[in-house]
């Protein structure tokens, strides 16, 4: 996985062997700057590497945060984005949806990340698999039938 757009000109901020913990409104703030209305992680194979220098740079000028922090969530950004590839991913994204995407966004932020190797899809997946269920509706046991 490569990173150097994110540090060329300047040493890295961050150890990228364990990138820091972000918030997931740092990381969704991150990929409304990708798409206007957050979908791009059901579509990551349409992203160019412009798209996301154009998105790092525009997070960059401006987030009110640290250089560090800047760094750690674009860092995330990324590798999130790169895991979406992954069929499990995809899976969940084209069955829950906007919900699937949001509670990605929520495990990214906080899941250990080592840039060599990335976030992990099937731990990324049960954890989103997880969170789903603990905010999927109960299905009403005394629902009457639709009148014919």
């Amino acid at each position: 996985m490569s990173h150097q757009t994110l540090s060329r000109s300047e040493p890295a901020a961050i150890d990228l062997t364990d990138v820091p913990l972000v918030a997931m409104r740092e990381l969704a703030t991150a990929l409304k700057f990708l798409s206007a209305d957050a979908q791009q992680l059901m579509r990551p194979e349409h992203m160019t590497e412009d798209d996301l220098r154009r998105v790092e740079q525009t997070f960059w000028q401006r987030c009110n945060r640290d250089r560090a922090r800047k760094v750690a969530v674009l860092v995330r950004l990324r590798s999130l984005l790169e895991v979406c590839h992954a069929r499990s991913i995809q899976a969940l994204i084209a069955v829950h949806g906007q919900a699937a995407v949001l509670e990605a966004l929520a495990v990214a932020a906080t899941m250990r990340l080592n840039t060599n190797i990335g976030f992990n899809p099937q731990k990324l997946a049960r954890a989103v698999q997880a969170a789903l269920k603990t905010i999927e509706l109960p299905v009403a046991t005394n629902a009457r039938p639709l009148a014919a």
